[in-house]
């Protein structure tokens, strides 16, 4: 089974300016066809065509790839398992970079557990994937920094150290604070906003669009905090349902409601072709937090 699926790759560019430095995006979720010989006459090649080569002095181009991942010979589609970027810089120098947004081929999981099932199945074929592009690319690869979620190496990533686990969980350690942060900051300036943390119970929605489970609506009845969890393999979907959703938290909190009164009256809302919306019945508890952001990190 092959690691990439048959799907179109959703394409982000960015230009930066070679006279103030900053870096402007000109064009956002293209969607690039999922074929080896790319026909000449594209909206990518159409894009790129604007960018005036005499003031860019660096253009980027990210790409982001869904695939499968395999746990005990079942496969999970993940909406961004991978992210190409390509970086052409004026001078004529070039870089391309594989990014990766999965633990299947690691030794732990992201939340510091063993598996080494599951590494057995997907790391060769990550490895496998690595000697392809150096084929196609005529190229070495370049393993990246070590980083708090792995060690990359030449055909993967190496094993992580026995310790314990909760050393090791870089998902509620990093990730999900990080994702947490990036979301908030999208709000507008000002906007009144509910706790985005609790150590109490939670309830939640599923939140669903298309028929797809994107993530999940919260709120705690002991504290003053709400929140929306997207789901991450979902990729950038569930990231622009929730904007949408913490946009209805905030004015639900301006609004004088509690977290409680805010989660089911925002459970009548409207479908959305951004949000999407609840999920009838969909109604569940989860003990705490934690463990609802740990569903929102599965396949």
């Amino acid at each position: 089974m092959g690691i990439a699926v048959d799907h179109d790759a959703l394409c982000d560019i960015s230009v930066r300016d070679g006279i103030s430095g900053t870096t402007t995006i000109i064009r956002r979720g293209l969607r690039l066809p999922a074929t080896a010989d790319l026909p000449a006459d594209t909206e990518l090649s159409h894009v790129l065509r604007l960018v005036d080569p005499d003031e860019a002095s660096l253009v980027s181009v990210d790409l982001s790839i869904p695939g499968v991942v395999l746990r005990e010979g079942v496969p999970h589609r993940v909406e961004r398992l991978f992210m190409v970027s390509v970086d052409a810089w004026a001078s004529g120098a070039g870089t391309a970079t594989l990014h990766t947004f999965g633990d299947a081929w690691m030794s732990h999981d992201l939340r510091g557990y063993r598996q080494p099932g599951v590494q057995e199945e997907n790391a060769p074929r990550l490895a496998s994937a690595l000697t392809g592009i150096t084929h196609l690319l005529d190229a070495d690869v370049v393993p990246g920094d070590t980083t708090s979620f792995g060690v990359p190496s030449e055909d993967g990533f190496d094993d992580l150290p026995d310790e314990d686990p909760e050393l090791l969980d870089s998902w509620y350690m990093f990730e999900v604070p990080r994702r947490t942060d990036r979301l908030l900051e999208q709000l507008p300036d000002g906007a009144s906003q509910f706790d985005n943390a609790t150590e109490s119970p939670v309830d939640f929605f599923e939140i669903a669009r298309d028929g797809t489970a994107i993530g999940y609506l919260w709120a705690s009845a002991a504290d003053d905090a709400a929140g929306y969890e997207p789901r991450t393999p979902m990729g950038e979907a569930a990231l622009d349902a929730a904007v949408e959703w913490l946009g209805r938290l905030s004015e639900a909190k301006a609004r004088g409601l509690s977290p409680t009164r805010a989660l089911h009256e925002l459970a009548l809302s409207r479908t959305d072709s951004r949000g999407g919306a609840v999920t009838p019945g969909s109604l569940r508890a989860a003990d705490s937090l934690e463990d609802l952001q740990d569903l929102s990190g599965r396949e």
